[in-house]
């Protein structure tokens, strides 16, 4: 077996046994967390106001942040383990609050485009508010810190460890399609997702995956992630990736067919938003290219 071989075989190993550590502790952390978490909720009686076709907001943002705290864990467990130096993946920086608000308005305009495109042809139709006074003063702040807590939870926990760990061994192109693929595979269990849905999604985690190599670091990803989250449940009022939240600012539908408007899946199960998204990826590929150091 020659030298390269053996190098090759090598460093496959190590990347499979860290990812394979860095998932089970995920997986792990978050079971546990859910199972503390449902006997805290029951031991104190507390249940959040929903309906069987409509999620609580407050559980989204809540499972979100067991997410988060289970990303977490199994990032520095396993940057421990296998003595990684990856970088600074979420750097407490002053670009990190641009960042985030740069990518939360890519995020609406992004939902504000396509949905724009959907009403056009008549399939997406307001017909009044559906929030005010302390319901609205209520919600918006709610829908704010659930928007960057899921935005923060889902794009650290595939787009983090993984991404960064995979492009040390891969290079960044590979590594990038092999964690917008896991993103979407990731979504297949939501109820009313569809084909083009996924392929909107995976698209969506490409973008994710390209901006953190292009800004070397998490926040403007995290942003757009929850700038489209705020803009589907929040401020446009439609379903998200296949599931309906309480908290909707507008009395709203989508109408015609799915392949128009989305149907059970929301507006990224369009066949409209697929150039929208494919342009805004082209877009922030001009605006922010600026290779980030390959980590080691």
């Amino acid at each position: 077996m020659s030298e390269a071989v053996k190098r090759f075989a090598k460093s496959f190993i190590r990347l499979v046994w860290r990812l394979g550590v860095y998932f089970a502790v995920l997986i792990a952390a978050l079971r546990l967390f859910s199972v503390a978490y449902g006997r805290a909720m029951h031991g104190l009686d507390m249940h959040f106001a929903q309906s069987p076709a409509v999620k609580p907001a407050e559980g989204v943002g809540l499972g979100q942040a067991r997410l988060l705290l289970a990303a977490v864990l199994a990032w520095l467990i396993t940057a421990y383990l296998g003595r990684d130096r990856l970088g600074p993946i979420l750097p407490l920086r002053a670009s990190a609050a641009a960042h985030l608000l740069q990518g939360m308005l890519w995020g609406l305009a992004g939902v504000a485009a396509t949905l724009g495109a959907i009403a056009c042809f008549g399939g997406y139709r307001v017909s009044g508010i559906a929030l005010s006074g302390a319901a609205l003063a209520y919600y918006l702040p709610l829908w704010l810190a659930v928007a960057v807590v899921n935005g923060l939870a889902e794009n650290l926990a595939i787009m983090g460890y993984p991404l960064f760990r995979l492009a040390g061994d891969t290079g960044w192109v590979p590594a990038c399609l092999l964690v917008a693929a896991l993103f979407a595979l990731a979504h297949l269990g939501n109820p009313g997702e569809n084909p083009l849905g996924i392929a909107q999604v995976f698209l969506i985690g490409m973008i994710f995956a390209t901006t953190i190599w292009l800004t070397g670091n998490l926040w403007l990803s995290v942003g757009i992630h929850a700038g489209i989250v705020l803009a589907e449940d929040l401020i446009f009022s439609v379903p998200d990736s296949g599931a309906v939240y309480t908290g909707h600012l507008l009395i709203s539908r989508l109408a015609g067919p799915a392949w128009l408007s989305g149907g059970d899946a929301g507006p990224e199960g369009s066949v409209l938003a697929l150039p929208v998204f494919a342009l805004m990826f082209v877009l922030l590929w001009f605006v922010y290219r600026r290779r980030s150091p390959r980590p080691t």
